[in-house]
């Protein structure tokens, strides 16, 4: 077995353990193994990503320190998470209207009823969001998956645009459990954690800093409605 088709088979694992995971996470009123396995599905998914780190390095896929790293200066690296922040507010405002009507309804996020008017919730879940969403993400989707796709793909420039494309399909797939309007705007979330993570060369920060600080505006919004 060649490591090229040790790669092919690894992504293709992981992009399936992927969209498990998200099946999962919409599975929190069943019973069994199913809601045994609902209930472990973070720890699940973050075992996996640390598996399939340790896999791309062993078999040789350039995850160059798994993104943490500053390749063009810490200005630049700013700038670029100050636009995502920028496009992804955009996004919110023009696009989630579009979702809504298309859809029938908006985004699903009773998830975090309990952040509204809740201060510890408040904290904790901006704990939660830094850590597993803005970095564990960005790790897991942008580092690992889109750099693994376009790896196998050859690593040319059609091989990391369809690698940017089909990270963005997963990544709002594994969001399912916010509905179709949730995974039509965690995909382009995806697009666009992508494409700032492509135009930082592989660096982990910009797209990281963009999705924590965008995480952070909505929790904010979130707890201010309810404290009113």
């Amino acid at each position: 077995m060649t490591a090229k088709f040790k790669v092919n088979v690894l992504v293709v694992l992981f992009a399936l353990g992927l969209l498990t995971f998200g099946w999962l996470r919409t599975q929190s009123g069943a019973t069994g193994i199913v809601a045994v396995l609902s209930g472990l599905a973070t720890p699940l998914y973050v075992g996996l990503a640390v598996a399939v780190a340790f896999a791309f390095i062993r078999t040789g896929v350039p995850v160059r320190r798994l993104g943490f790293f500053i390749s063009s200066g810490s200005l630049r690296i700013l700038a670029l998470a100050v636009l995502g922040v920028g496009l992804l507010q955009l996004s919110g405002m023009f696009l989630s209207p579009l979702w809504e009507e298309l859809f029938g309804a908006g985004r699903d996020l009773t998830r975090l009823n309990n952040v509204r008017g809740s201060v510890p919730a408040l904290v904790t879940t901006l704990l939660l969001s830094w850590t597993f969403a803005a970095f564990g993400e960005e790790l897991t989707f942008r580092i690992l998956l889109m750099r693994g796709i376009a790896f196998a793909l050859g690593d040319s420039r059609v091989a990391f645009a369809l690698a940017l494309l089909l990270q963005a399909m997963i990544f709002g797939l594994v969001h399912a459990y916010q509905g179709p309007a949730g995974i039509a705007g965690t995909m382009t979330s995806g697009l666009i954690f992508g494409g700032l993570t492509l135009a930082a060369r592989g660096s982990i920060w910009p797209a990281a800093l963009a999705h924590g600080f965008n995480n952070t505006i909505g929790l904010l919004q979130l707890y201010a409605g309810g404290a009113t």
